[in-house]
């Protein structure tokens, strides 16, 4: 992987990680993996947007990169097969985040496996109807067969003229790409296809602009992820948007495993009970607990460790700053139990900061 942009973006994730998850997990991390693992470190490191979201990228790209911070002295390896930012890694780090875009929209925890096909919706609708409107016949951009129905069977269905959709359609558009930067609603307009060109690619985008590809890609899925979540939080400020995304079920950020767990939690079942019925290891749903608790906003920990064990916790994670096990328990004293760490630890994303 020959890119600035990427290697911003893997050191940044580096310095999240603080040493002390490995070059494997950062890979799962961009790959989506849904592991208890993967998920727990993405919500325990702060590292959510980045959920899924470059699933294409290999293990030995990232290795690669990160050979280079070694020779760069940016980044030293520790123990865990792991690394640390150097002062002069650290420093890289806050001269890019000073003088280049990052993708504060991105939202890959919520967005990773629904972007796409909000984007097959929207991206057909606008050629559909700006080459109706002209009177063009087309071949549709996408052949995602399920997208081509869809839009099918959403035209059909509408009590709108064509030209009172399309100007609603382009309205909601226009209200948030006014929100945004040039150079984002430039990424994001001309991704677009119409009656009149075909929406441009990221390498097309990136040699017109004179920018990294992958600094364009990352810019149109920030782009895109900002557009959900404003139609999701707003869905009367930008009706016919909505009417694309409110039938697309955001994924649940469980493994099947603790999913069902999780049912048993809620009909009020206790940690041996649910063992004891799905015939599992006490500590294998206590695994399943911690899982729901850092991917379950809602979800309170407070049946499983009380106010006084989550404070001493919690102050041990700050003064430390760290979220190895041992070094925390060794802190906070033998009577509190592993699983209680982990708990507190599930839950303290947003405060801890490496």
């Amino acid at each position: 992987m020959k890119s600035d942009y990427g290697s911003f973006l893997l050191l940044f994730c580096l310095q999240r990680l603080n040493g002390e998850r490995s070059l494997s997990a950062l890979y799962h991390l961009f790959s989506g993996k849904k592991s208890s693992q993967t998920l727990q470190d993405s919500k325990w490191f702060r590292l959510e947007r980045f959920f899924g979201v470059w699933k294409e990228l290999e293990l030995h790209e990232i290795e690669a990169v990160v050979r280079k911070f070694v020779e760069k002295q940016w980044v030293v390896p520790t123990a865990e097969r792991s690394y640390l930012l150097t002062r002069n890694g650290k420093d890289q780090l806050e001269q890019w985040l000073q003088q280049s875009f990052f993708p504060i929209h991105l939202n890959g925890w919520k967005y990773h496996s629904s972007e796409m096909l909000f984007w097959y919706r929207l991206s057909l609708l606008v050629q559909t109807l700006s080459n109706v409107i002209h009177r063009r016949t087309f071949e549709p951009i996408h052949r995602h067969e399920e997208t081509f129905v869809w839009v099918k069977r959403y035209l059909f269905a509408q009590k709108r003229s064509t030209r009172e959709l399309a100007g609603s359609l382009y309205e909601d558009i226009r209200t948030l790409l006014a929100s945004i930067s040039e150079e984002e609603a430039t990424v994001f307009t001309l991704r677009l296809t119409s009656f009149e060109r075909i929406g441009w690619t990221n390498e097309q985008l990136a040699v017109f602009l004179k920018k990294d590809p992958i600094y364009i890609r990352f810019m149109f899925q920030h782009v895109l992820h900002y557009i959900m979540e404003k139609v999701e939080t707003d869905k009367l400020s930008f009706p016919t948007l909505y009417e694309l995304l409110c039938d697309i079920s955001p994924s649940i950020p469980l493994t099947l495993s603790a999913q069902k767990t999780y049912e048993w939690l809620r009909k009020g079942k206790t940690i041996d009970e649910i063992a004891r019925l799905r015939r599992l290891k006490r500590s294998t749903i206590e695994d399943h607990i911690v899982e729901i608790a850092a991917n379950i906003d809602e979800f309170s920990i407070e049946p499983f460790v009380n106010q006084k064990r989550a404070s001493q916790i919690m102050e041990a994670v700050q003064r430390l700053q760290t979220r190895k096990l041992r070094q925390i328990r060794e802190a906070v004293g033998e009577n509190i139990h592993y699983f209680e760490i982990r708990l507190v630890l599930a839950k303290i994303g947003d405060v801890y900061e490496p």
